[in-house]
């Protein structure tokens, strides 16, 4: 299988803002509003293949992007982090780290039943080009770019 990250379609489509060596995307599958992914640009499988330089640039980023989603979104909180392994629930061998705005309520409603980053299995679909499109312009003006 291809990697999806490293597909130039879906960078156009779900790329929301991006640095010298990550992008940020709107998750495809979001389990709240605003759930972004930060995307190292390289193709590596885990934390542990990034360099010294990029892991404090991607922290930077996550701290940048979760600023401009309190701004924005006012959540009550965020859920930050990541999956490696195929038994961690990483789905497929691109190193992301999630940014998951958390909203009074959302935890009674449906996701502290499933993994941390996804929403319930019974709904989980990708959101179609039409679905995600909005949301992408939208995040990209709150990221000014």
């Amino acid at each position: 299988m291809a990697c999806p990250f490293c597909d130039q379609d879906i960078i156009n489509k779900q790329k929301i803002y991006e640095s010298e060596n990550f992008w940020v995307f709107y998750n495809l599958r979001p389990a709240n509003k605003g759930q972004c992914l930060v995307v190292s640009k390289r193709h590596v499988n885990n934390l542990k293949e990034l360099p010294d330089e990029e892991l404090g640039e991607m922290m930077q980023l996550v701290k940048k992007i979760s600023s401009k989603l309190e701004d924005y979104l006012k959540p009550a909180g965020f859920n930050c982090g990541f999956n490696e392994g195929i038994y961690s629930g990483q789905a497929f061998e691109h190193f992301h780290f999630h940014i998951l705005p958390r909203f009074e309520g959302d935890k009674e409603q449906r996701l502290p039943k499933y993994h941390l980053f996804h929403r319930d299995p019974a709904t989980k679909r990708n959101l179609t080009d039409e679905e995600i499109a909005p949301f992408v312009e939208e995040f990209k003006k709150v990221f000014g770019n």
